[in-house]
């Protein structure tokens, strides 16, 4: 890994004037670049770096894997839902259903808009005519309200 500068595709040029020039060589051209560019380029390229030095000669260790926040489940068949899970997750989905179609058709109006059919509070509340804190408010106490009649 030594030497990278000399291979690297991007440059910082000072100016007579004290500013900076930032180049970036793309297919063989050197291309202009501002400098949030040039920064975000340079430490993505840093961070590939950092990721083969580190890499070198490492071994897969359950430390390491923790360190980088690699999920062991991803690794085996430990992320697919166990039959458990799985019938848990369709009871609170039934519980909720049940508790959503006894609110008043008003309120299973904004959280079918705003929850399920991902409208934003502000154009909810432009829609019906009110502000987006009284939307924002009133979505809370909705769900609030269906917690408690799912007995939680």
């Amino acid at each position: 890994m030594q030497n990278w500068q000399k291979h690297r595709n991007y440059r910082k040029y000072n100016n007579a004037d004290g500013s900076f020039t930032y180049i970036i060589t793309v297919e063989g051209k050197d291309v202009e670049v501002t400098e949030a560019v040039y920064k975000a380029y340079s430490q993505s390229d840093r961070r590939e770096r950092y990721c083969v030095e580190r890499d070198i000669g490492k071994k897969l260790s359950l430390e390491r894997m923790d360190e980088d926040d690699v999920l062991m489940n991803y690794l085996t068949d430990a992320h697919i839902e166990s039959a458990e899970d799985s019938a848990l997750r369709r009871i609170l989905a039934k519980k909720a259903m049940a508790a959503f179609m006894t609110l008043e058709t008003d309120e299973r109006r904004l959280i079918q808009t705003v929850v399920f059919d991902n409208v934003t509070e502000q154009e909810y509340a432009d829609a019906v005519g009110v502000s987006q804190v009284a939307v924002h408010k009133r979505k809370n106490r909705i769900l609030k309200k269906i917690i408690k009649i799912m007995g939680y």
